[in-house]
């Protein structure tokens, strides 16, 4: 994806908070929603503009750590990041009890 191709976007997605189109859209397998207060919803999770607009940004670079961030904050504001570190730690302590039961 070009410079050009991103400044494209970007002002689609400027466009489609300044207008009344409340359709949802998809970018980098998160949903974009708009809610009644002005904000904007990312996978549920309430964001201002400023916020959706820099995480739109993070999603459309070439960058995969860029991309991975975005999607770590979405997470986060979410709660699965704290879901999925929950899982990851009680799995550790599963292994380190059978670790130490052998």
């Amino acid at each position: 994806m070009g410079q050009r191709s991103r400044e494209e976007l970007m002002e689609e997605f400027d466009l489609w908070l300044r207008t009344k189109f409340t359709e949802s859209f998809w970018m980098g397998g998160h949903r974009f929603e708009k809610t009644g207060a002005g904000d904007v919803q990312i996978d549920r999770a309430p964001f201002s503009v400023e916020e959706a607009r820099q995480l739109f940004l993070m999603l459309s670079s070439r960058n995969p750590i860029t991309r991975l961030n975005a999607t770590l904050i979405i997470w986060d504001r979410n709660g699965t990041l704290v879901k999925v570190l929950l899982i990851a730690a009680l799995l550790l302590l599963l292994l380190v009890f059978i670790r130490i039961r052998k």
